[in-house]
């Protein structure tokens, strides 16, 4: 998988690949339509973010954006096609945005979990830290996983 800076002009795709993800579990169709109108994903918020691709072949196959908050960095999505769902991709767009995340300077990245996509992100390394509620109405993980700084030497 070839991981790429998003275009602007790629937002609606994007926008619409998160609501095809998101169909991948059983939600109902109303639940996906509102989904898709709390999307913000605009080619103003991927000029001005740190929105990244994977794409096999050409085609894009997943995302991710990452909010740099100093320290703290924000996974604010990850959404892949459901054909590319259990085939590594992503954990290869996680580990991309946890790298990103650190060379910025960050120490921890978080996100609001999609709950049927907690063991994947448990896997990944990341615990439950709280709770918040959704404008979909619903109760979302909050995860975080420390960021690796590097190796560190005492000089003591």
């Amino acid at each position: 998988m070839l991981i790429r800076p998003a275009r602007p002009d790629e937002a609606a795709f994007l926008a619409a690949l998160a609501v095809r993800s998101k169909g991948h579990w059983p939600y109902p169709a109303a639940f996906l339509a509102r989904f898709a109108r709390t999307l913000a994903l605009t080619p103003d918020v991927v000029a001005a973010n740190d929105v990244n691709v994977g794409e096999r072949a050409g085609e894009v196959r997943g995302f991710y954006t990452l909010l740099h908050r100093g320290v703290l960095a924000v996974l604010d999505d990850l959404w892949l096609e459901p054909a590319e769902i259990g085939r590594g991709s992503g954990r290869l767009l996680f580990e991309h945005a946890v790298a990103r995340a650190t060379a910025a300077g960050g120490t921890v990245l978080e996100w609001e979990a999609e709950p049927y996509a907690t063991g994947f992100y448990e896997r990944m390394g990341g615990v439950t830290d709280g709770w918040t509620d959704s404008p979909l109405g619903r109760r979302l993980p909050v995860m975080r996983l420390p960021l690796s700084r590097g190796p560190t030497f005492s000089t003591v």
